[in-house]
């Protein structure tokens, strides 16, 4: 934006101007449009042509549909009485052979019986789909109810329609729901949306054709015909189109709805990996790999996407990653696919190829050879109903069934180690998770990128990806090598060394190219957006139009194409600027300089005009200004003859009213949203109960107390506004925001021993296992027969004895309700000497993160004390705790996040909490000034961040989290101290201790303030003023409600 301002009176006098250039524009424009058209008639007419060609293209599949539909229809309804199952089979197979694009025809009837004859020989590739066998050319569907409901019963034929089987299934499928028996009348041949036909996964129509039966068990049947339109794309391309091959034009049949129907589109990935550069090899491998004739590796057709192929083309990620190892070594790799992994693997045993690569070297997988350095690590994850519970770990999967892709190393080693997990093999991972979206398998296994890959490609939306499986990560790596023939043993410390020199910033890039699926442009639907406002107008005639697509400047030719009275198609083209025009602009630039010459002349001319406007203008500027200070109730309308001046002038006064309301509409909901979080922290933990609740109505009964004072050291203290006492009272709402962050264990931690559980149960479980030592070492004496049975009866006792006053001597000190002396911290640690033998290894069941912190593993049996302090027990902190200086904090930070030793908590002086403990509690008011000091509050809540911050410090410079003293605290921020203690005294809805009557709580506080933690003359105010028994008589229990001698803490001597 320009910093130059212009008068309101130039820019009427512009305006003139600009109207005289404008006249200008125009005549130059027309020149230049009609230099363009000229030039676009000749591709206009070609792509009118083409246009017409494809309307009667389609108009001839148009009329086979309806001259069959109308033949099939005349022949039911004459016989349909008397007409059988087989004769409507011979019919429809017979109208079906007549015409290739026919994929199948089907009856549906009012009373929802269905007949449906497919013919696999026109479409073989949805023999699979539907469990044809090669040898099966017909398959009949036939669904109808019967005595057990309603059954859908398919037949496969051979081409002379011998039946190979049969099977009968439920089905929920009834015709008279479907839009083309809806849609169908006896008149005209209807025709459907384009779609996605179910087993063929192309697009094609249906026409439909309804007729009056004569059976008595309906009254209407409905002819239906699906045709497939994929040989359109040819009619597509450039060369079709009588364009330039290499002029990258895009071409589009597709529907109104924007799904494309055939294009000549070439989706490529936009990604481009880094150059990769040949080693530098001695004369020795060198000469290796110049007399080494090309390998022939294999290439996979469905794993994407690690390793598949598009149109018998090579892709993935493993693909594009052996050629930058062919590039690094030297070594020329060439592809080999079309055959399955079973097929490839038998090749290789053969010799018949090189080498294989995404092989696991497991003994069981059968592949015998030179196995390379691995070329990339995948991790395992199976593939669930998204309503499933996660799966962490695959032997969780006990007892249910399991899909599989056939051929995978792994399967014999997962078929003897998970005995009980029902293996299934399926030739792709698509029919696996067909499988288990159809509920045929609970879940499929595979690595995760092509498991991830498969359920965006394939729209199972209700399947998701668990990758944890932590049971398989040691016994099975997941690691992918290539695999070479014993021959080529020269090749293989070439090609090692080519995968070791791989730099990270190409396998980023490999990632980037095959893992992020957006970085692969394919999709069903046109790719811009342009096209979907176009065919949304109400006529689409032929027509050429400029469009920028893309951040391009293009043409588009659009032409809705013509199929009588059916369902509208679109024909698109988009066309690169260039490939339309080439010498039109050189035209126009001797038009353009003696037009600018003409229009020097005309500048003198409007200069006097802006002044009625200018003066009306300048007042509503004032007005916009009390807009601007917040002074809605202010602001008037102007009186002003110019009616858009005053038409301005009453929006001003409309929005100066719609802003104020809007700001308290705001105002409302940020205090709402933040007495919500008040209300979450409190709700976190019985232990702060309803703190954050009731703090900010004390701070303000006290605040109000103060500015009522007429005491020398309240008279200056005064809320200026509205906006200051609501500053101080979000302040109040968020002092404890930082609690939001304080561990739960932390803040309820009741025993010293307490971690996220009471781990006195572990040391109790360790003297209960001296206790049947003690017993068992007396029995083995009694059967020694050395020493007499009383002596060795009367040593077990004294032994119990001492296990159980140790015992409860621990148990006490772990409540922490009394002070830990010297000289009951050095029992601590002599009962810790005792020893107890532990024979099972502590290091199974670890998770990762406790096997880090454990030490290595001892021989067994192992000697262990009875307390200890362990260095797995110290839990460090992730990154050194910093603060930024502008936060001015003080605070000692222990050594360690926590320590969990047991004779380290047990030692604790008084209460339950360590010195880590204890400052993660404290860290609270950090949190509180980090999350409060990065919110941009407006300047009336500028102080929000500070008052919140400050009711743990004392004026004596003690507190935390800054040592402030009492030339730093305002009145506010000495308030909500009080405020704070006094409500944290009174709480009885705490579980840890009673709530305090009102004269103790005053007397602690009297002391408090005797020891400067507390403002003295505040605390008289809050006892004089009442406010403690006006706080009390609303929240606290009527039994704590005492009489306190105010008299006593007003006193001068009291302060002494």
């Amino acid at each position: 934006m320009t910093n130059t301002k212009i008068s309101l009176r130039v820019t009427v006098g512009g305006m003139f101007l600009l109207a005289t250039v404008l006249t200008a524009i125009v005549a130059v424009s027309l020149q230049y449009y009609f230099s363009k058209k000229m030039a676009t008639e000749h591709t206009l007419s070609k792509l009118t042509m083409v246009s017409q060609d494809l309307s009667d293209y389609i108009g001839s599949v148009d009329l086979d549909a309806i001259n069959t539909a109308h033949l099939l229809s005349s022949v039911n309804r004459s016989m349909s009485d008397q007409i059988s199952r087989e004769d409507s089979r011979d019919i429809l197979s017979e109208a079906i052979k007549g015409n290739p694009l026919f994929y199948s025809i089907y009856i549906g009837s009012s009373n929802d019986n269905f007949f449906q004859i497919i013919n696999l020989e026109s479409f073989p590739q949805v023999r699979a789909k539907i469990g044809a066998q090669d040898s099966d050319s017909w398959v009949v569907i036939d669904i109808s109810n019967g005595e057990k409901g309603r059954i859908r019963q398919t037949r496969y034929y051979d081409l002379d329609f011998n039946l190979r089987d049969s099977k009968a299934e439920k089905s929920n499928y009834f015709p008279t729901t479907r839009p083309w028996y809806v849609s169908a009348n006896t008149e005209t041949v209807g025709k459907t949306q384009p779609y996605l036909f179910q087993y063929l996964q192309i697009t094609g129509q249906t026409y439909s054709l309804a007729f009056e039966s004569k059976a008595a068990s309906d009254t209407q049947q409905v002819i239906g015909i699906d045709i497939v339109l994929s040989s359109l794309a040819n009619k597509l391309s450039a060369t079709a189109l009588g364009l330039d091959e290499a002029s990258q034009v895009e071409s589009f049949l597709y529907s109104k709805v924007g799904n494309i129907i055939a294009s000549n589109r070439n989706y490529q990935s936009s990604n481009t990996l880094p150059q990769a550069n040949q080693i530098n090899w001695s004369s020795q491998q060198q000469s290796i790999i110049d007399n080494t004739s090309p390998l022939l590796f294999s290439n996979q057709s469905d794993r994407g996407p690690m390793d598949f192929s598009v149109s018998g083309k090579p892709h993935g990620y493993a693909i594009d990653l052996l050629k930058m190892i062919s590039e690094m070594s030297g070594v020329q790799f060439e592809f080999v696919n079309g055959l399955s992994w079973a097929e490839l693997t038998g090749k290789f045993q053969k010799g018949s190829i090189d080498g294989l690569h995404s092989v696991q070297n497991y003994e069981s997988n059968g592949i015998i050879g030179l196995y390379t350095d691995p070329i990339y690590e995948l991790p395992f994850a199976v593939v669930t109903k998204r309503d499933a519970p996660a799966v962490i770990n695959y032997r969780e999967l006990d007892g249910e069934s399991v899909a599989i892709v056939s051929g995978w190393s792994m399967t014999p080693k997962l078929r003897t180690d998970f005995p009980n997990i029902r293996l299934l093999e399926f030739n792709d991972v698509e029919a696996a998770l067909d499988a288990v979206d159809n509920e045929e398998v609970f879940a499929v296994i595979d690595v995760k990128p092509v498991l991830s890959f498969s359920l965006d490609k394939f729209f199972h939306q209700n399947l998701k990806v668990s990758e944890a499986l932590l049971d398989l990560k040691t016994d099975y790596p997941n690691q992918f090598h290539i695999v070479l023939q014993n021959k080529h043993q020269q090749l293989l410390p070439i090609i090692n060394q080519a995968i070791k020199s791989l730099t990270d910033e190409q396998k980023t890039a490999l990632a980037q190219k095959w893992f992020d699926h957006q970085a692969m442009d394919a999709g069903p639907t046109i790719p811009y957006t342009e096209l979907y406002k176009k065919t949304a107008t109400a006529t689409v005639e032929g027509e050429m139009v400029e469009l920028n697509l893309n951040g391009e400047l293009k043409h588009l030719y659009l032409k809705k194409i013509d199929t009588g009275e059916y369902y509208s198609e679109y024909f698109a083209v988009v066309i690169p600027e260039a490939e339309v025009y080439s010498a039109v602009n050189k035209r126009v630039a001797t038009s353009i300089g003696v037009t600018g010459l003409l229009m020097s002349l005309t500048l003198p001319v409007a200069w006097i005009f802006g002044a009625p406007i200018v003066r009306p203008i300048r007042k509503l500027k004032v007005e916009t200004n009390k807009v601007k200070q917040r002074d809605y109730d202010d602001v008037s309308v102007l009186d002003t003859p110019i009616k858009e001046v005053w038409e301005l002038s009453v929006a001003v006064k409309d929005m100066a009213a719609e802003i104020k309301q809007h700001e308290q509409t705001h105002e409302a909901f940020v205090e709402s949203f933040i007495k919500l979080i008040a209300q979450a922290i409190d709700d976190k933990s019985a232990y702060t109960a309803g703190h954050c609740n009731r703090v900010p109505e004390l701070g303000l009964m006290l605040a109000e107390a103060a500015e009522k004072s007429q005491s020398e050291h309240f008279k200056d203290f005064q809320f200026e506004s509205d906006d200051e006492r609501r500053e101080f009272r979000i302040a109040a709402w968020l002092h404890d925001c930082g609690k939001i962050t304080t561990p739960e264990h932390i803040v309820d931690k009741g025993s010293k021993l307490e971690a996220n559980y009471n781990r006195i149960h572990e040391v109790r479980t360790r003297f209960e296992v001296l206790w049947r030592d003690a017993e068992i070492t007396a029995l083995r004496k009694q059967l020694e027969g050395k020493l007499p049975r009383d002596q060795i009866v009367e040593e077990l006792a004294i032994t119990k004895k001492k296990l159980q006053d140790d015992f409860a001597f621990i148990a006490t000190s772990n409540v922490g309700g009394e002070f830990m002396s010297d000289d009951k911290v050095a029992r601590i640690h002599s009962i810790a000497a005792t020893t107890w033998t532990r024979n099972f290894d502590d290091q199974l069941g670890l998770s990762p993160i406790e096997a880090m912190n454990r030490v290595p593993n001892s021989s067994l049996p192992a000697k262990e004390q009875l307390l200890s302090d362990r260095p797995e027990h110290i839990v460090k902190r992730d990154r050194p705790l910093e603060f930024d200086p502008k936060h001015q904090i003080k605070m000692d930070v222990p050594e360690h996040l926590y320590n969990l030793g047991e004779i380290y908590n047990l030692s604790i002086s008084r209460g339950t909490l360590t010195m880590e403990d204890r400052f993660k509690i404290n860290e609270h008011m950090i949190g509180t000034i980090k999350m409060l000091e990065s919110l941009p509050f407006p300047k009336e809540l500028s102080r929000v961040p500070r008052y919140a911050s400050t009711h743990h410090e004392t004026l004596k410079g003690t507190g935390y989290p800054r040592k402030l003293t009492a030339e730093d605290l305002s009145i506010p921020e000495r308030i909500l101290v009080i405020s704070d203690i006094f409500e944290a005294l009174t709480a009885a809805d705490r579980p840890y201790k009673k709530a305090k009557p009102i004269s103790v709580a005053i007397d602690i506080m009297h002391k408090m303030a005797l020891d400067e933690h507390i403002d003295i003359e505040l605390f008289r105010l809050f006892l004089t003023s009442g406010t403690h028994i006006r706080y009390a008589e609303i929240y606290l229990n009527p039994e704590q409600i005492d009489s306190v001698d105010v008299s006593k803490y007003l006193q001068k001597s009291a302060a002494a």
